[in-house]
């Protein structure tokens, strides 16, 4: 009898074929374009990251091949792009095409060569945009400061020691080159890229959308009165919700492993950055599951609750969008101030999310994922056991 009922279900859906079609077409189209439309925000690794563009103009053309003035345009961190003129330079920044620009005016590098009171007139000058961040300003501020202090002590140097090797050494201590040890700090808490984000992101939030075909399905039984024909035959009521749980547990599943396969084929194809799955994908797989069985459970709740369409398209489709607003969907938790991601915590959509980072960004292992599994196994349970409580009074009355 129970197959009988995932059999009846399952013509039920390839009958909706426009509500399936949405369920692998919105994911797709989410991915992408955000995929590719977040990728320089998102993308931290060296080699991947943007370079903030920075304007340069030299009034003199000589002082553009002093060591001074090869130093600022090798700036590190940000694309430097000289100019004719400080006219053309602003045009870039009215326009946003620079964070900011810098002017070196004639006589700043024979000044410093020659240990000379700097007046205010041929000081370097800076332009920022007026968009530019107050931390972009502070960074590039101090990396031309950092370039002109080198400049100058080597110059103070060279009137100490003709030994360019001495002079190198004096110029590590007093800059503290030597002093310094850079380390990665627990290299698993590095952000997501867009890609990584994207595609478990929308993946969830298109498995929750199931809400609106299971729900439309109830009404269109309930109106056809195959509610009241089941309720004459000796099927357990647990068989008429778990019918309804599989062939969209199958769906659920279909649309992971296309969307996952889009990450790593498609986006590439397109000129983004590919989905890299690591020896632990197949963790994926029951990732997927538990995220499954929370949307399905939470869509037999909906659609045993509400009792017209237009009840199940506004309570599912706000229900949907409220916890992927605050579960790190829409807006990725990261970015979040600190109350905000403990709210996030509260949403199933964050538990999944951060399932599938666990996996494809920490490289985690089974036991890494066990919580945020059984967190979504126990609201799928507590909410199927309200859609079977629903659904047997619903049958009695």
């Amino acid at each position: 009898m129970l197959l009988a009922i995932i059999k009846k279900e399952l013509l039920l859906v390839r009958r909706d074929l426009h509500s399936l079609a949405v369920l692998f077409l919105m994911p797709l189209a989410f991915i992408l374009i955000m995929s590719l439309s977040l990728q320089d925000s998102f993308e931290t690794e060296k080699g991947h990251s943007k370079k903030l563009s920075v304007g340069l103009v030299f009034n003199s053309s000589t002082d553009a091949l002093a060591p001074m003035g090869i130093a600022l345009t090798q700036i590190d961190g940000f694309n430097i792009k000289q100019y004719p003129s400080f006219q053309a330079m602003s045009l870039a920044l009215e326009s946003d095409h620079l964070i900011a620009g810098a002017t070196v005016p004639d006589g700043l590098i024979s000044a410093i060569k020659m240990s000379k009171n700097i007046n205010k007139e041929v000081r370097l000058q800076l332009h920022f945009s007026a968009t530019t961040p107050e931390h972009l300003r502070q960074l590039l501020y101090s990396s031309i400061n950092r370039v002109v202090v080198s400049f100058q002590l080597e110059q103070l140097l060279l009137k100490m020691t003709p030994d360019p090797l001495a002079r190198q050494k004096q110029k590590e201590r007093f800059l503290g080159d030597k002093l310094l040890v850079k380390y990665e700090w627990n290299q698993q808490q590095k952000k997501p890229s867009s890609v990584q984000q994207s595609v478990p992101a929308w993946l969830i939030f298109s498995m929750f959308f199931v809400v609106i075909p299971i729900a439309m399905t109830f009404l269109v039984e309930k109106q056809l009165g195959t509610l009241q024909r089941l309720k004459t035959m000796p099927v357990p009521p647990t068989y008429f919700l778990i019918g309804k749980l599989v062939p969209y547990l199958v769906i659920n599943l279909v649309q992971a492993i296309l969307m996952f396969l889009v990450g790593i084929y498609l986006i590439p194809a397109i000129g983004g950055t590919g989905l890299v799955l690591g020896q632990n994908a197949g963790l994926l797989i029951p990732m997927t599951i538990s995220v499954s069985f929370a949307a399905i459970c939470f869509a037999l709740f909906i659609a045993t609750l509400v009792k017209t369409t237009e009840q199940a398209t506004t309570i599912g489709g706000t229900s949907n969008l409220l916890l992927a607003a605050i579960g790190g969907i829409m807006v990725p938790t990261f970015v979040m101030p600190d109350m905000m991601q403990k709210i996030a915590q509260i949403s199933p959509m964050n538990w999944g999310l951060e399932g599938y980072l666990t996996i494809l960004l920490k490289q985690g292992d089974f036991i890494s994922i066990v919580p945020e599994m059984a967190k979504l196994i126990i609201f799928a349970s507590i909410f199927f056991g309200m859609a079977m409580f629903l659904y047997r009074r619903a049958q009695i009355n």
